[in-house]
């Protein structure tokens, strides 16, 4: 099983801090992927963490002690999903067209990050294609994520695409097919080399040349060269379809970058009226490119990092979300680790039964693991430190404490138990909650 066991970074202030990211009994689940939710406050290192990670998987990083994110010393599949647009994820370009040593194959980015500061709602979209469009996953079309994204989002499952080949690139294209064998390493960095087509490193490069044939690479070559600049794209739930070209061929416009999206036309599942994709509301959005990008990204060895899956979400979508997520991953993975980070209680609430929760809170990060049917109330207060005269689990606790005292029962082992709970909540409350009296007058009858 690909496990990410630990994780070694520096910090802003230059201190190095070793994570473990799996509890001790997290390892007896039957599951074949193991999933850690990291929790803590803004400031406590978890996009770094996340960053370090892909760093530690991608560039095949020394292993830790006892085991880290490298220890698997062959490429395994990385996917980072975010739902944050200030997410630490990193980038495959820089803004001068240099490749980073991260644009290699195994590496995938679901988010609308480019070039570390600018935004675009195309790239998600895009990332998902480049996956949904291999021959390898037709048969994906019929799983119940596909229906699952397109109900969420709302809209009906046809989706018609416009894609657009690059326009400025048309007649700086030689011979694509030679152009991608000679791309070297040293190219990479090299801002002339990085501006000639195609756009790729020299890593994805040599994968490119495993992963089509030469007749892909004519029949691209002739598309570009001679073909519509406007390609017209069908997805539904029996596959693309596509009159100009094979779509296999598409995906390897789209991963030279000699094919861009334009558009993509749905129709609305209630007022069958037509609108593009992009007019969506910001939750709808992204939980169609959510659910789709990992549904067809997902290999069956990978490890899936994701930041923030709350944003943009009303509590019940961000448990069907989860929900969405674990299925895909229980499907797809033969083996595998999922690590999300999070400052939503309903995300951790949602973890299956036994996965890690690492609270970095604290200068030493805390690990504990999840019990089947902890509520967000409870995790609120023991993970989150949150509380409110409304939180069930406070009404609860105080309640009992009250039964008790009102039966004299101030010395009972059960009262006394209860007192660093009270104690624990009336500092979760904030300081103009009522019920922080309430506790104040409990803990004072128990000191008489």
């Amino acid at each position: 099983m690909i496990l990410v066991n630990a994780v070694q970074f520096e910090t802003w202030g230059g201190n190095t801090k070793h994570v473990q990211l799996l509890h001790p009994e997290s390892t007896q689940s039957q599951r074949r992927f193991e999933t850690t939710i990291i929790t803590g406050q803004n400031g406590s290192h978890k996009s770094t963490l996340l960053k370090q990670l892909v760093s530690d998987l991608t560039l095949l990083k020394s292993p830790l002690d006892g085991g880290g994110a490298a220890a698997q010393r062959s490429p395994t599949q990385v996917i980072c999903i975010s739902g944050s647009l200030a997410d630490r994820f990193p980038q495959k370009e820089l803004p001068g067209g240099a490749r980073t040593s991260f644009d290699v194959p195994n590496y995938t980015y679901f988010g609308q990050r480019i070039y570390s500061n600018l935004l675009s709602k195309k790239a998600p979209v895009e990332t998902m294609l480049s996956f949904a469009l291999s021959p390898s996953r037709s048969e994906r079309y019929s799983w119940e994520f596909y229906s699952e994204a397109h109900r969420y989002a709302g809209i009906e499952l046809s989706v018609e695409y416009s894609l657009n080949l690059r326009v400025d690139k048309r007649n700086e294209l030689g011979d694509l097919l030679n152009a991608v064998k000679a791309k070297t390493p040293k190219s990479d960095s090299d801002r002339a080399s990085a501006r000639s087509l195609p756009h790729v490193s020299y890593n994805v490069a040599q994968w490119l040349l495993k992963e089509f044939s030469e007749d892909d690479f004519f029949a691209l070559q002739k598309l570009v060269t001679h073909g519509k600049r406007r390609i017209d794209l069908t997805i539904d739930s029996s596959g693309p379809r596509c009159e100009a070209v094979d779509p296999n061929v598409l995906r390897l416009g789209l991963l030279t970058d000699l094919i861009g999206l334009s558009d993509a036309t749905v129709v609305g599942a209630l007022s069958k009226t037509k609108f593009s994709m992009f007019e969506l509301s910001s939750g709808e959005y992204h939980m169609l490119t959510t659910i789709l990008g990992l549904g067809f990204g997902l290999e069956d060895a990978a490890v899936v990092l994701i930041d923030e899956p709350e944003n943009n979400l009303h509590p019940q979508w961000q448990r069907a979300l989860m929900a969405a997520v674990f299925d895909a991953c229980g499907r797809v993975l033969e083996a595998g680790h999922l690590i999300v980070s999070t400052h939503s209680p309903l995300i951790v609430g949602a973890a299956l039964e036994g996965s890690t929760i690492v609270d970095m809170t604290t200068e030493e990060p805390h690990l504990s693991i999840v019990n089947y049917g902890a509520s967000s109330d409870e995790l609120l207060l023991t993970q989150f430190g949150v509380g409110s005269s409304r939180n069930r689990v406070v009404v609860d606790t105080v309640q009992r404490a009250v039964y008790l005292i009102e039966r004299g029962n101030f010395n009972h082992s059960e009262f006394e138990l209860l007192i660093p709970k009270l104690a624990a909540i009336r500092d979760a409350l904030t300081v103009d909650d009522p019920m922080i009296e309430v506790i104040n007058a409990l803990l004072d009858e128990e000191a008489v």
